[in-house]
């Protein structure tokens, strides 16, 4: 009898240890997939057992077509009441076309760590302005006027159908570091998130206003200070409004430096992976460029380029994958939402204004604290056009699909369709006066008309930047097609 209950005890003492044992470990569902998560939060790594040493090579096409109406503010008069009204006039069609060579490299540096490298090659960029095909009352060359006159006939701020030459180099590369703070591959009951920072330093020549076929006596992309002859207190003009002197090639830079930031979080459920991210770009102009940053006119307002947050948010599918063979078949869907701040920007009008032979936009402006007492401006203190506008803050709603396959383990192939809203924005909205920038108490002459002890702004148009004259977009929408194809090898 002894025995017999030493023989039962000896069977389940092993058995109870061993069920209490899996009533405390917790339960976890076993997860069958690809050692990559989506690709928003994907970050090469380093250091890892059978991944002593990685990294990614991607190549890739971006076509991108942008098409939008301009319109031109017109304040119009109700003879009975006398009230005024708003209405926009069409001007002509806009089409921009862009074919860019995406080269990107990411280099593992350790666990979930890696450096970034981004240097988008522009083929071509080609924009024009094509005149409408009925235009009405009004519209077309109808809406351009400046509001002068040259001998005895009416001139225009430009003229449709207007094409600017073809672009082509590299605006800015991109240098940065990739984190992912959490990682669903290491520990399963936590998603990926993942944030990257970039600096965006321009490289190319920076951008001119230019006209593809300029007037006679007119070069291609005229300096600002090459002007027209300019009368006197008088808006009637004489004699050939030519701008012979040359600011140089077309180039290809905005000129600015861009700092990037992006937050983003993804969790993989079964064949779903679902995605959030959110990120900013700032940036700063170059002491070259055109905004002035550096040495901001008395009284300019807007002096550096609009700021952009996006919100995405998307899925993977994987209806296949095979684990054994590192093969993968994955449909990307993700939504963009982005808000641009009002800023001094390269507007879709920057080469037809900024090449004009408009007298009435030519004309210089001048800081009121550089005035003599005779009105005229100090010499070297003149404030030429040169293209730049305040574009009014909107928003881009946008959608994209993307296919991805990958064929063999460090192989991967993508191709996706995109296309984009712009809502409607106003141009040029550069205001009159600033109100940050107070008029000293002894100089009440600076105030130049405006109210509130605030300056004038010596980058404000009449012509184009006072109400009943301005420019805005509608139907703007913006379509992109791109194919990328990315080797990732690991070292073991």
């Amino acid at each position: 009898m002894r025995c017999a209950l030493a023989l039962v005890s000896a069977a389940l003492v092993p058995a109870v240890a061993s069920a209490q044992e899996r009533e405390e470990a917790p339960a976890r569902d076993p997860i069958f997939m690809l050692s990559e998560p989506a690709r928003i939060v994907d970050v090469i790594d380093s250091g890892d057992v059978g991944s002593t040493f990685s990294f990614r090579l991607t190549a890739g096409y971006l076509y991108q077509r942008r098409s939008a109406t301009i319109e031109r503010e017109l304040r119009v008069s109700d003879p009975v009441s006398g009230m005024g009204t708003v209405q926009f006039n069409r001007v002509g069609d806009y089409v921009e076309n862009t074919h860019t060579l995406m080269v990107n490299a990411e280099l593992g540096i350790f666990h979930d760590l890696s450096l970034t490298f981004g240097l988008p090659v522009i083929l071509q960029n080609s924009r024009e302005i094509r005149s409408l095909a009925s235009p009405g009352a009004g519209e077309g060359n109808n809406a351009l006027a400046d509001g002068w006159t040259q001998d005895g006939r009416a001139t225009s701020l430009f003229s449709a159908p207007f094409r600017s030459p073809d672009r082509a180099g590299i605006d800015q590369v991109r240098l940065g570091l990739a984190w992912s703070i959490l990682n669903q591959q290491r520990d399963r009951t936590k998603p990926t998130w993942t944030v990257r920072f970039e600096w965006r330093p321009p490289v190319g020549d920076v951008m001119r206003a230019c006209n593809g076929a300029p007037p006679p006596g007119t070069t291609q992309c005229p300096a600002p200070n090459s002007l027209p002859n300019l009368p006197g207190g008088t808006v009637a003009a004489t004699g050939s409004a030519n701008r012979p002197l040359s600011g140089g090639s077309p180039g290809i830079s905005r000129g600015v430096h861009g700092v990037y930031f992006q937050t983003a979080v993804a969790r993989r459920w079964g064949f779903v992976e679902p995605y959030a991210s959110l990120d900013i770009l700032a940036e700063f102009p170059l002491r070259s460029a055109a905004f002035r940053y550096f040495d901001t006119p008395y009284g300019q307002l807007a002096s550096y380029p609009p700021i952009t947050s996006s919100l995405v948010i998307g899925a993977e599918l994987i209806p296949w994958e095979n684990r054994e063979t590192w093969q993968r078949f994955t449909v990307d869907l993700r939504m963009r939402g982005t808000y641009r701040s009002q800023g001094r920007d390269y507007s879709p009008l920057y080469d037809a204004l900024g090449s004009s032979t408009s007298r009435a936009l030519a004309l210089p402006g001048c800081p009121s604290n550089a005035r003599n007492a005779d009105g005229a401006c100090q010499p070297g203190r003149d404030v030429y056009f040169d293209g730049l506008t305040t574009n009014a803050a909107h928003v881009i709603l946008n959608g994209q699909l993307t296919l991805a396959v990958q064929p063999a383990k460090f192989v991967r192939i993508d191709l996706g369709l995109g296309v984009s809203w712009i809502s409607p924005h106003l141009l040029t909205v550069t205001d009159a006066c600033n109100p940050g920038e107070t008029v000293p108490a002894d100089h009440p002459e600076w105030r130049g008309g405006c109210v509130n002890d605030s300056a004038p702004d010596p980058t404000h148009r009449v012509v184009i930047d006072q109400p009943g004259g301005r420019f805005r977009t509608s139907g703007d929408t913006q379509f992109d097609f791109f194919v990328n194809a990315s080797f990732t090898p690991r070292f073991f």
